[in-house]
């Protein structure tokens, strides 16, 4: 069964291809991440809508870098395999985000990659990338989902 994160939001698209596909869900609090599998919890995925709302995690002097982080020391201290999944974006690999630039913010792709590439030697982090319209389809296959 797949456990969404009661905090989670916006997923209704991600809901629809649950109930669309038969997939048994529920909606509790995660400690960790927005989706697990009951049959594999050691992994959680946490979904993030693009990379603009992976910048403001990651900025300094917000609020949102210390929950960030916070979360990544959970997932490491309870040897979770923790796994950003970013929709919404042309990127295939991290590489790829150097080329990213924001709307909303002084901060550069060249920036963004050198935080991300942060967390992954202090938390092991991983990065993956999709399309909106792949999202639930991809999270199925990060959490080894069998029918």
């Amino acid at each position: 069964m797949i456990v969404i994160d009661s905090r989670e939001k916006q997923w209704e698209h991600i809901k629809e291809y649950l109930e669309r596909n038969n997939i048994e869900y529920v909606v509790q609090k995660l400690d960790v991440g927005d989706y697990m599998n009951t049959e594999h919890p050691n992994i959680v995925v946490d979904r993030k809508a693009n990379l603009q709302e992976v910048c403001t995690n990651l900025q300094n002097g917000k609020e949102n870098i210390h929950r960030f982080m916070k979360e990544c020391r959970r997932a490491k201290e309870q040897n979770l395999e923790f796994v950003v999944l970013i929709e919404g974006t042309n990127c295939k690999e991290l590489p790829d985000v150097k080329t990213w630039k924001s709307k909303y913010s002084k901060h550069t792709g060249d920036w963004l990659v050198k935080q991300m590439r942060t967390l992954i030697y202090a938390f092991e982090v991983q990065w993956m990338f999709c399309k909106k319209n792949e999202t639930a389809k991809k999270i199925l296959e990060l959490l080894h989902y069998d029918k």
